[in-house]
């Protein structure tokens, strides 16, 4: 269990919770009319740990929302934040996708999952922009 105390409130969370979930009970907990903060950790020195990801002093990057806490080296910790309400940043939300990124798909193969409607493309064989010259 790891302990934030931000504007002299705690909030006390598992290890297996991550920074995204803080946030989001952030924004509940003070009632904000945004959809994203930033968190600001206010300490003197980094929480560092051996094989554990470090808790830098600061803003913390948007790129460690998804991570959880076990990841730090800050179990039983009580840690002192403040918050920084950002209006105009999502965070990142995985597309349903049919197929892995990592799979090829050609540009006339893509499909949206969320249309309705079968595409039927058609190709004209004799198009040189369909299948251009290989030589």
């Amino acid at each position: 269990m790891t302990t934030f105390i931000i504007n002299e409130q705690t909030i006390t969370l598992n290890m297996e919770d991550t920074m995204l979930h803080l946030k989001n009970l952030i924004i509940e907990k003070f009632k904000l009319d945004c959809e994203y903060v930033d968190l600001e950790f206010i300490h003197d020195k980094p929480i560092r740990g051996f094989g554990k990801m470090n808790l830098e002093p600061g803003i913390l990057p948007r790129t460690m929302d998804n991570f959880p806490f076990n990841r730090y080296s800050i179990e039983g910790k009580n840690i002192n934040c403040k918050f920084i309400p950002v209006k105009d940043y999502l965070p990142n939300v995985k597309k349903i996708s049919e197929n892995p990124d990592s799979i090829y798909k050609p540009p006339g193969m893509k499909t949206n999952i969320s249309d309705s409607k079968n595409n039927s493309i058609l190709y004209d064989l004799n198009s040189n922009s369909d299948f251009p010259a290989l030589c």
